[in-house]
C-alpha cells in the first residue's frame, strides 16, 4: 500500500486546535474527513501485521542469540539483547506501608484524551 504525505495545510480548518477558553463539543460531525478515517484504518491495520512480522523477526534472531548479549555477521556487531534492570514502584507494598492519608498525597489526578474509532 503506497500512501501520501500528510501536511498540516491538507488539513485546513479540521487540523485548529482549541484554544484555552474555547467551548469544546463532545460530538461533532466529521463527514469530509471520511477519507482520512479511512486512510487511518489502514494504516492502523498495517501496523498490526508490520509489528507482528517484527515480533516473529525479533523471536528469530532471540533465539539464536541464546544467552549471548551482541550478534555479529561477518564479525561486525549488528545486534544487542542487553539485560536492563528496572525500578519500579509496587502499589501494593505501599498500601501495606502507607496510610489512605499518605497514598492520596502522592496521587496525582492527571487529564488526558483517548482517542479510538468507534467499532474497532
Amino acid at each position: 500500500m503506497q500512501y501520501k504525505t500528510i501536511t498540516p495545510q491538507a488539513f485546513g480548518a479540521a487540523n485548529d486546535l482549541a484554544l484555552e477558553g474555547d467551548t469544546v463539543q463532545s460530538e461533532t460531525e466529521i463527514d469530509a474527513l471520511l477519507n482520512w478515517l479511512i486512510l487511518l484504518k489502514g494504516l492502523r491495520a498495517d501496523r498490526a501485521e508490520i509489528d507482528m512480522q517484527i515480533e516473529v523477526a525479533e523471536a528469530h534472531i532471540k533465539d539464536a542469540l541464546g544467552d549471548a548479549e551482541v550478534g555479529t555477521i561477518n564479525g561486525e556487531p549488528v545486534v544487542r539483547w542487553s539485560y536492563v534492570t528496572t525500578n519500579r514502584f509496587d502499589q501494593k507494598v505501599a498500601k501495606e506501608l502507607m496510610s489512605p492519608e499518605q497514598l492520596a498525597q502522592c496521587t496525582k489526578a492527571t487529564e488526558s484524551r483517548r482517542f479510538t474509532i468507534v467499532g474497532d
